[in-house]
């Protein structure tokens, strides 16, 4: 599963470059939600949220380093003020600033976050603030009718990394295709997943295509070498021609092995009755569910 991300999608504006006011109003946020746990240390509970990842991807330099959990405060109402900036909602920076606000550790940057890491927080703090109920709109896979659904935050599982990195501190894993090629990878972590949305938005509109090119930019930006071979350019080609037995072996592999919050759960449609599960789907109630 890729990155949480209700800020772009459910503001219903398209992205625009912030003036220096609203850049002033995100610094002014900031500084609030640093006073806030300075001032609040003794008031607003916190609790230590665990990482998928374990910390083991990150560098040695990081905060992050093996670092098993983050402790994180609970969302206030100042936070929900930021949550609610037309300005910060625009520019896909809400919910960063939450977590930066919310994190204890003022070193950790959240975009450096992998993905799966940065969900974890995500979900706690939605469910630490507005509860494990979630009502959704979600069409059947059976019957194809949509109807209101409840899921529960709280039964989310948590994905753990459970392979290897080729080299403790370092975010790279082997894997052999089926073709015999041998790929080094990488977990994305926040700011990439951003920069993938963005070169998709920039192809799209460059192109005025249909298609979306969501596997080959992702292979593109995932994979490090291919036998050994670093070169972008080289890897650019190969995903380009890579033939599909071992785009779907890498994809699987990655997909099974991504540190993450499995956001599977059950579905019981209330007009067919068919059971089975699904992917609880992000929409505008995650952080503003309905009253």
């Amino acid at each position: 599963m890729t990155e949480i991300n209700v800020d772009l999608e459910e503001s219903k504006e398209e992205k625009q470059v912030l003036t220096p006011e609203e850049m002033a109003g995100i610094e002014r946020a900031q500084k609030m939600g640093a006073e806030a746990n300075e001032a609040s240390a003794f008031k607003v509970p916190t609790e230590f949220v665990p990482l998928p990842s374990f910390g083991l991807v990150y560098s040695p330099n990081s905060p992050l380093h093996n670092l098993k959990e983050i402790e994180v405060r609970y969302m206030t109402a100042a936070d929900e003020d930021i949550l609610t900036s037309r300005s910060l909602l625009r520019s896909g920076k809400a919910i960063d600033a939450v977590l930066k606000n919310c994190i204890l550790d003022a070193r950790i940057n959240p975009e450096e976050l992998l993905s799966g890491d940065k969900n974890a927080l995500i979900t706690f703090l939605r469910v630490s603030g507005y509860g494990p109920e979630y009502k959704v709109e979600i069409d059947c896979p059976s019957c194809e009718e949509t109807s209101k659904y409840e899921f529960d935050l709280s039964q989310l599982e948590m994905k753990t990394l459970d392979v290897e990195p080729i080299e403790q501190g370092e975010n790279r894993f082997h894997i052999q295709l089926p073709t015999g090629t041998h790929i080094e990878f990488k977990f994305l972590n926040s700011a990439e997943e951003k920069e993938i949305s963005d070169a998709q938005d920039r192809i799209k509109r460059s192109t005025n295509s249909p298609v979306d090119r969501n596997v080959t930019t992702r292979l593109k930006n995932t994979i490090i070498s291919i036998d050994g071979n670093t070169d972008s350019s080289l890897i650019n080609q190969y995903v380009d021609t890579l033939n599909v037995r071992d785009s779907r072996a890498l994809r699987k592999y990655m997909e099974d092995n991504t540190p993450d919050i499995d956001m599977k759960q059950e579905f019981n449609c209330p007009h067919c009755g068919h059971r089975g599960e699904v992917d609880v789907p992000i929409s505008v109630g995650f952080f503003w569910p309905d009253e």
